[in-house]
């Protein structure tokens, strides 16, 4: 059984009030309200250490213009999204790098699964490869609160669990890999 640990970053629709300047929410498509622009993932081995990386910025179709939050955040530019490949192949890319019959698909929350699923379904393209999906972040406030489960973000996590912050949050890599970190230290101390 492999541990596939995954991140999206998204973009959306957004407009400028031409007079007063202010940024309010656009026109999405309400098939699609957020586009996947970048896929991040690590693979890990039994010993829940990193074995591969996966990591590809996406073309956009729907939302070409990147919303200035998202640009903020992520520090994503129009140039890495304008050179990442089609969705479509990015996917492909995905689950032949993946290439594993026995996978557990697993990110922080539910939210990447979700979208993920929404967009592939949005671009036409199969989910019946995600047979098994594990929401860390779930897992992580569990472990952490026990039953009275409160809703943590994954830099508090990370600081939770004292694991050094050496990279930017809200890259999809980076996060996937904070992400696996967590992992570990939950299955380890819980001795499953």
């Amino acid at each position: 059984m492999k541990y596939i640990i995954f991140d999206l970053e998204f973009n959306t629709a957004f407009e400028i009030d031409k007079k007063t300047k202010r940024l309010m929410k656009g026109k999405s498509n309400p098939l699609c309200p957020q586009e996947i622009i970048e896929i991040g993932a690590v693979k890990l081995n039994s010993k829940l250490e990193i074995e591969d990386t996966f990591e590809f910025f996406v073309q956009p179709k729907l939302y070409k213009k990147l919303h200035p939050k998202v640009k903020q955040k992520t520090k994503i530019t129009k140039e890495d999204i304008m050179n990442g490949l089609p969705f479509n192949e990015v996917i492909k890319l995905f689950k032949d790098w993946i290439n594993e019959e026995d996978f557990v698909l697993c990110s922080w929350g539910k939210d990447d699964i979700n979208e993920l699923q929404r967009n592939c379904a949005f671009f036409k393209i199969k989910t019946n490869w995600i047979k098994q999906f594990c929401d860390i972040q779930n897992l992580c406030m569990k472990y952490l609160n026990g039953s009275n489960s409160q809703q943590i973000g994954l830099k508090n996590a990370v600081k939770e669990f004292n694991i050094d912050i050496d990279s930017q949050f809200h890259k999809a890599l980076n996060d996937s890999i904070y992400t696996a970190k967590i992992f570990k230290e939950i299955k380890y101390n819980r001795n499953e």
